[in-house]
């Protein structure tokens, strides 16, 4: 499962993964990024996965398809940082590669095992 919710004070989308996610739900998930209207179009998300983990094994193909999808929703947007917050190697793993194969100039990712310090590199962006 994944819930959001925007905290105005604080600027941040923050997000929780919860359980096993499967490809199908964090595209849905994009989704419903770009179609929230309410969303400023300078994003700051905090993506806390250290209760979650994908159902099934994701790969190079899974993550090359976030980043399409994600493509569409900067496409309105000025930019988004995403800080993902990660428990286990395998995800740690999986955000370096995708780190590494985002080219999406207006696309910032990070990768963290804290909360801290996913929110200390958000607090660090203007």
């Amino acid at each position: 499962m994944i819930n959001s919710k925007f905290d105005k004070a604080e600027g941040i989308l923050f997000v929780e993964f919860v359980g096993e996610i499967t490809a199908d739900e964090l595209n849905n998930y994009i989704v419903s990024v770009r179609e929230n209207t309410e969303l400023p179009n300078k994003l700051k998300i905090l993506s806390d996965a250290s209760n979650g983990k994908f159902a099934k094994k994701v790969g190079r193909k899974e993550l090359l398809n976030f980043l399409e999808e994600n493509k569409v929703t900067l496409s309105q947007k000025e930019a988004i940082h995403d800080a993902f917050v990660v428990s286990n190697a395998f995800e740690m793993a999986l955000g370096m590669l995708y780190r590494e194969f985002n080219k999406i100039n207006n696309y910032k990712f990070n990768v963290f095992s804290t909360k801290e310090a996913a929110l200390s590199w958000l607090h660090r962006i203007p």
